[in-house]
């Protein structure tokens, strides 16, 4: 039961965050020069976000590893390796890893809103790396629910900025 759980959770953060990734064919120009959004999909009221071409790569390169670090949480978490979960959670997502992200450099380029929403995913990944910890511990139905909602407080971070902005 857990299991279908975790996978019915990573089925719909993949869907969820899939638009994001799929942004990821841009060619490098080695400029630092803003580029123009191409026009909006009918109907997409996200705001764009000018950002200079590396550092578009740059962003798309970072949100790559944001899913693929859910899915090695989430893989761990079907194999009941909750330590390794929580590593993941915190080098990869949680607060340590802002400097692995180059989340310094990246902010002067995001709108306020923009920026309060990724430090509200690092500081939820914080918390959830936390609660793996805990359900280590202490695993049972009530620990999996914890780490449930952890889980979607971090993926409710990166989907509230998908629907808000766009960087094409």
């Amino acid at each position: 039961m857990r299991k279908i759980a975790l996978f019915t959770l990573l089925l719909g953060t993949v869907a969820a965050l899939a638009p994001a990734a799929a942004q990821s064919g841009m060619h490098m120009h080695g400029s630092m020069t803003p580029t123009s959004a191409g026009p909006a999909a009918p109907g997409d009221k996200r705001e764009f976000v000018q950002l200079p071409p590396m550092m578009q790569e740059h962003m798309l390169g970072n949100m790559r590893d944001h899913l693929e670090t859910l899915d090695g949480i989430v893989d761990n978490l079907g194999n009941d390796k909750f330590e390794d979960a929580a590593r993941l959670a915190e080098q990869r997502l949680g607060m340590s890893s802002l400097g692995f992200h180059d989340a310094a450099h990246m902010a002067p380029f995001m709108p306020q809103p923009m920026q309060d929403l990724g430090t509200s995913m690092h500081h939820a990944a914080s918390r959830l790396s936390l609660v793996l910890q805990n359900a280590a511990v202490t695993p049972s139905a009530d620990s999996m629910r914890e780490v449930n909602r952890a889980l979607s407080e971090v993926t409710a971070a990166c989907t509230g900025c998908h629907a808000a902005y766009r960087i094409r």
